[in-house]
């Protein structure tokens, strides 16, 4: 590798951090305005959730909204006790209705997705927020994301964490997920989306119709969140915002293999040449093959001696600028206390990125 590409890789990544970093600095918090609420359609897609179906269910019953809402629960095709839960909550709570996917459905990539549109067309309101069946949201949820959407805002990313315990594989993903959701806060606060997250997401429900849902997206094994804002964003005069509101940070579960973490990781990066935007996917080229020469390059000063200096600055460079990125995060979002975790996070964060693209590029991992 020449030396000045390397040195190419290296500025890029730094400038994007910096980048970030300038980003989630200017991101302000949200405050909950008065003004008249929209009218609210939660849709939870669920595939054999049986272990935490209950307790999201419950989290979304004890909201504090009190405008108009509903919650349409989709069954896609659960095999577990999933349809069971869901018919007994629904029977004692009006506001929420479920609806089956038929167990004969021919397989698509990415079966979220037509749950998703599935719940979509049967929602009554303007607003559809959509979150994860694992997901715990706190009970100022829906009144924090419902009050962004003011002077003409038709897109809302709203912020999250991970629970879990103090384990390091738990820890990983705590950091890891307050790095991806200051990303997206920056990006939304800069004007420029980059990534979202389909864990705590809201929009006009005539804005994802009108771009034509997921259709284009459908043969994609993932692509609900930042690819579909992507589209939506490049529709005339579409305004957005992030919502940096401590009342409405979202809760999710974390993995608890570091196989299923893999795997996970794999399958976020399986659709990543295939943005719309070249420039997006040369930026994520160049940011991979950065990360595969960290990997590979302590072995080749030991077996070809190249300078030990074009491990060491690349890999130093690198975590001067993702601790400053995730020290402003932390501050931010309130979870100073995660930056203990950011060394072991930084070593595991490398030969995993380095081995997750390729399996998610060729499809060799497994999810639900």
């Amino acid at each position: 590798m020449s030396v000045f590409f390397l040195i190419g890789l290296t500025v890029v990544y730094a400038f994007l951090l910096l980048f970030f970093s300038y980003g989630i600095f200017k991101t302000k918090r949200t405050k909950r305005h008065s003004h008249k609420l929209p009218s609210l359609s939660v849709v939870l897609p669920i595939r054999n959730e049986e272990v935490f179906l209950d307790r999201t269910l419950k989290s979304l019953e004890d909201q504090d909204f009190e405008g108009t809402w509903e919650v349409i629960c989709v069954n896609d095709r659960s095999t577990d006790s999933t349809p069971q839960i869901l018919e007994s909550f629904c029977k004692t709570h009006p506001l929420f209705r479920f609806i089956s996917l038929p167990l004969d459905l021919p397989p698509v990539a990415s079966p979220k997705k037509r749950a998703l549109e599935a719940g979509f067309k049967e929602a009554q309101y303007d607003v559809l927020l959509i979150m994860d069946a694992d997901c715990e949201p706190p009970k100022t949820l829906l009144s924090s994301m419902a009050s962004c959407f003011r002077d003409g805002v038709q897109i809302v990313q709203g912020p999250k964490k991970n629970n879990g315990t103090s384990s390091i594989i738990h820890t990983v993903q705590k950091m890891e997920t307050l790095g991806f959701t200051a990303m997206e806060a920056a990006g939304f606060t800069l004007g420029s989306p980059m990534v979202a997250s389909a864990a705590s997401l809201a929009y006009k429900k005539d804005l994802f119709f009108k771009v034509g849902g997921f259709g284009d997206l459908m043969n994609l094994s993932s692509g609900d969140d930042d690819m579909l804002i992507h589209k939506m964003i490049k529709e005339e005069g579409v305004r957005f915002c992030y919502n940096l509101d401590p009342d409405a940070i979202m809760e999710t579960a974390p993995v608890d293999t570091w196989k299923a973490l893999f795997f996970q990781r794999a399958r976020w990066a399986s659709n990543g040449t295939q943005y719309t935007n070249p420039f997006y996917v040369l930026l994520l080229t160049l940011v991979y093959t950065f990360f595969v020469w960290l990997f590979i390059s302590p072995w080749l000063v030991l077996w070809i001696n190249i300078p030990l200096s074009w491990f060491i600055i690349p890999f130093l460079t690198k975590m001067a600028v993702d601790f400053l990125f995730l020290s402003i995060a932390a501050f931010k979002l309130k979870q100073l206390k995660l930056l203990w975790a950011f060394i072991h996070t930084e070593i595991i964060q490398v030969p995993m990125i380095t081995f997750a693209v390729p399996f998610g590029q060729l499809g060799l991992f497994k999810w639900k």
